[in-house]
């Protein structure tokens, strides 16, 4: 391996290190900081590619922890604004560093065995679509989810219906039906035991995945 090409495999390790120790003071992982670095090193392996030299490299690196950096900085504000916009609905909010997850429990989002949004529970929708026409730089997967009770067939449809219905209110609020892409998984995709009613409960869910555009 050429000199250069050993500085460049030092440097992703390094980077590597540093990634793991990018969180905040409390604990919760720093995005915008992870954004950047993700950027970095993948900026870095195209300019390699593209360059063949450590200069390529440099360049590449910087566009790259630039890009990601921008990238990461939205998503934070972005979340910290629908945690505050949906504090008290029962809606959760997750930043998994490549994407937000806002997760509608049914048990506040629609009655027993029904895709008719629940009417106290729109103005929060109404929210989410607020932030993502604020934040137009993203796709949108509504993506529904239901415990094993009853069939197959009955769950794929009912998790199908309710994404649906989720994603009409979010239109409905504003967003453009370009950015949205609707699927029902059924109870294929668990997140919790389906042997009890506090795990059922847990399935019984409807996801909005915000992706930014790169």
């Amino acid at each position: 391996m050429a000199q250069h090409g050993k500085k460049i495999v030092t440097g992703m390790l390094a980077a590597t290190i540093t990634l793991a120790a990018c969180a905040n003071p409390d604990g919760t992982s720093n995005q915008t900081g992870t954004g950047a670095i993700v950027g970095g090193l993948t900026g870095a392996a195209a300019g390699q590619i593209i360059g063949g030299d450590t200069r390529a490299t440099v360049i590449g690196g910087a566009i790259g922890a630039a890009v990601g950096g921008a990238v990461g900085a939205g998503m934070a504000a972005q979340e910290r604004e629908l945690r505050q916009s949906l504090a008290g609905t029962g809606a959760d909010i997750t930043n998994t560093g490549s994407d937000l997850r806002v997760i509608l429990p049914d048990s506040v989002t629609f009655r027993t065995d029904s895709s008719v949004v629940d009417a106290g529970f729109r103005p929060a929708l109404r929210s989410v679509s607020d932030s993502l026409r604020r934040h137009p730089n993203s796709t949108v997967r509504v993506i529904g989810h239901t415990d094993n009770v009853g069939t197959a067939a009955y769950n794929t449809q009912l998790s199908q219906d309710r994404a649906l219905a989720v994603a009409r209110e979010l239109i409905s609020g504003g967003v453009s039906g370009q950015r949205i892409t609707v699927s029902g998984r059924g109870f294929r995709e668990p997140v919790a035991p389906n042997t009890s009613a506090a795990g059922r409960a847990e399935n019984r869910r409807v996801e909005i995945v915000i992706i930014p555009n790169s």
